[in-house]
């Protein structure tokens, strides 16, 4: 008799828990099949969205298709500011340049001192280049700018002190060309920090 109720409540238990899996099966296949079903409706959306869409924009991207009218990439917007950072860099290096150089010409008692000064006179937007860093979404830009400048010197005195308080005003033959790069935003905006001195 207790062999057969053992038996009876292991039979009844079996059949619970075979009930309780396939009720989990359904419940799993219904969520699978609500996924299945959001899925399929974002990509119907997404298919009729308007010209501006993102599938449009990667296509452009890409150059699979033409950007649409009034579009301005990243890179567009870096090079359209580096004539504002140009502007600002250029007062910052001959502010920087201004206290020169104190050269000596000649030999003892018969040598003078003069100053030499370069003067950054224009700057020229050369390239931007957009920053990958290790994977493939950009991490901003870089631009160039370079700069031209002219070195002026100072009438040439007996002493240094004398040297150092003249103002360079006589323009020489030497000329010459810096290149400098600054750092931007993904959305093209400079983020103010002095340029690198490189030599692209």
């Amino acid at each position: 008799m207790l062999v057969r109720v053992i038996l009876t409540v292991t039979l009844v238990v079996r059949e619970r828990r075979g009930d309780c899996v396939k009720m989990e099966t359904i419940q799993e296949t219904l969520k699978v099949k609500w996924i299945a079903l959001v899925v399929v409706c974002l990509m119907l959306a997404a298919c009729q969205t308007g010209s501006g869409s993102v599938t449009e924009k990667v296509l452009a991207d890409f150059g699979l298709r033409d950007h649409p009218e009034g579009y301005v990439s990243g890179s567009d917007r870096v090079f359209e500011e580096l004539d504002n950072v140009g502007t600002v860099e250029l007062r910052r290096l001959n502010a920087a340049e201004r206290h020169g150089e104190i050269v000596f010409e000649g030999e003892g008692v018969h040598g003078r001192f003069h100053k030499e000064v370069k003067v950054y006179e224009s700057y020229h937007p050369l390239d931007v280049r957009a920053i990958t860093g290790g994977g493939t979404r950009d991490r901003g830009f870089n631009g160039l700018i370079e700069y031209r400048y002219r070195v002026f010197r100072g009438a040439p005195k007996s002493t240094r002190t004398e040297a150092a308080a003249e103002s360079p005003s006589i323009p020489t033959d030497i000329e010459g060309r810096e290149t400098y790069r600054y750092k931007f935003s993904s959305g093209g905006v400079w983020d103010g920090s002095r340029g690198e001195h490189t030599r692209r």
